[in-house]
This record gives structure tokens, C-alpha cells and sequence, in this order.
């Protein structure tokens, strides 16, 4: 059996597996085609350490490092803000980085800037915006907003969370004709007078997560634009509170906590 040592941390409920694979580790004990299968084994919840996802930190040449994120189903994405919050709290722990500067991901380099235990996260401005069109899901006609923040979202403005089956809808919407072939993840937003509440459906997890940062700045996103609310904006998830900054740039700030290290054995 090899090991494989890993740290698993939290963002607002969303938890991780980090793997320091600098210095090739995960690819020394598997092939490059296998790690989806590597990610979905030690990600299972019942079989292995179990997470929402699996962050690896990878060597960048321009960069202090490099963040890779895969979800629990063995699908690599382009961006996860909770993960890239717990990602700095965990690259400052090696002393690989101090509390301001910038790191490489799928998406294009991220900064942030942490204190106290709490991690801002700065990413470009989203991208392939659509506001306010028609979705027609399960016979109901719903109004929809789409746009990219390193990943696809759709955000849909709720007046109460009762008459919403969260699983079974945003399921349909992920895998709605409108948004294929890469689906979306589904946000489900709430408006109450100083904050927003956003409950996600995710895309390579499919099913609802305490917290997904991306979705939380698509929303905040799409209600400064629609005038609903004003910059910046606190959002509250089913795991906890962050609050989203909407300027020439997109900020996220939020916790970042270490729950235990471990040893995974292949």
C-alpha cells in the first residue's frame, strides 16, 4: 500500500481534501488518465475520507503555486472560491505564501488577501451574462439568469424556499437543453431587506452543498445588476455567512477552517 497524506478543511460548510502534490506524489503512485478514479474513491463518504471535492497544489513557475480542484464525482473544474480560500489558509500553513498575493488556477490567477482566520478571494468579472429569459422546467415557466464566474451558473429569484423541491429542480436545470453541453450549476435565491440567501445545486456533485462561493458571487452579481441589492452584499448559506464585493473585480470573503489531517492509502 502507498500513502497519500492529506489535510481536508472547510469553507462555509463546502469541505475539501488538499493534497500537496508539488512534488508528483499522486502521480508517482497513478497514471495522469486515473486520478478522476483517485478523486471519486477517496472522496466517497462511506468507503473513503469523503469531501465535496479535491483540491490538488501543484508547482506553478510564475506562481507561488498552482490550485487544481476536481469535484466528488471525479470532474475537474475551472474554479472553486470556497476551495481557494481553504487553499490559502492551507498554502500559508507550509509558508508558501503570506497574506497577500495571487496563485494560478484552471481559471486564470486568483488573488486574495487573508487575516484573522477569514480569506478574500479576488477573480475577474464574469463572463457570457443573460439576464432575465424564460426557462420552461417540468411545465413552469421560470426566470432565469446565466453567466460564467470561472464556472456556469444559473441564478433563479425566489420568494420562499417551501414549493421548491431544491434536488429535483435544480437537477432538471443543471441538465436543462438551454444549458448543455456543459449543464450549470443552479442557485436558488432568496431576497430579504440587507441580505441574500442562496441555497446551490451543484454540477459534479450533483445535489445541494452548504455553501458553493461561485454561486454566491453569480448571485450577488445578478441582483447588483438587476438593482436588486446594493455592493457589497451579505450572503447567508445553509454554512454560514460571506460577503460578496461587486466592482471593476469580483471579491469574496469568508471563513476557511482545517478539520484534521490524514493518511489515504492506495
Amino acid at each position: 500500500m502507498r500513502p497519500i497524506f492529506f489535510t481536508k478543511m472547510e469553507g462555509t460548510g463546502n469541505d475539501f481534501l488538499i493534497i500537496d502534490n508539488r512534488n508528483n506524489v499522486v502521480n508517482d503512485v497513478i497514471e495522469h488518465k486515473d486520478i478522476p478514479t483517485f478523486v471519486k474513491k477517496i472522496a466517497d463518504r462511506k468507503l473513503g475520507a469523503g469531501s465535496d471535492g479535491v483540491i490538488f497544489l501543484e508547482e506553478s513557475k510564475d506562481f507561488p503555486f498552482s490550485m487544481r480542484y476536481f469535484n466528488n464525482d471525479g470532474s475537474e473544474a475551472a474554479l472553486c472560491l470556497n476551495g481557494a480560500r481553504c487553499v490559502v489558509m492551507y498554502s500559508n500553513r507550509l509558508g508558501l505564501i503570506k497574506e497577500k498575493g495571487k496563485f494560478i488556477s484552471e481559471s486564470g490567477p486568483i488573488g486574495f488577501y487573508s487575516k484573522n482566520g477569514a480569506v478574500s478571494i479576488e477573480v475577474m468579472p464574469p463572463v457570457d451574462l443573460k439576464l432575465n429569459f424564460s426557462l420552461t422546467v417540468k411545465r413552469k415557466k421560470l426566470r432565469a439568469n446565466y453567466l460564467k464566474v470561472g464556472v456556469p451558473h444559473c441564478v433563479i429569484f425566489v420568494e420562499s424556499y417551501d414549493d421548491i423541491d431544491i434536488k429535483e429542480l435544480g437537477n432538471a436545470i443543471l441538465h436543462h437543453k438551454e444549458f448543455k453541453p456543459d449543464g450549470a450549476n443552479v442557485n436558488f435565491v432568496k431576497t430579504a431587506d440587507d441580505h441574500l440567501f442562496v441555497r446551490t445545486y451543484e454540477r459534479g456533485i450533483e445535489g445541494e452543498t452548504l455553501s458553493c462561493g461561485t454561486g454566491i458571487l453569480a448571485a450577488a452579481y445578478i441582483a447588483t445588476k438587476l438593482c436588486i441589492t446594493e455592493s457589497p452584499v451579505t450572503c447567508k448559506t445553509n454554512g454560514g455567512e460571506l460577503v460578496a464585493t461587486i466592482k471593476d473585480k469580483l471579491y469574496l470573503e469568508g471563513p476557511a477552517h482545517f478539520i484534521c489531517d490524514g493518511v489515504y492509502y492506495l
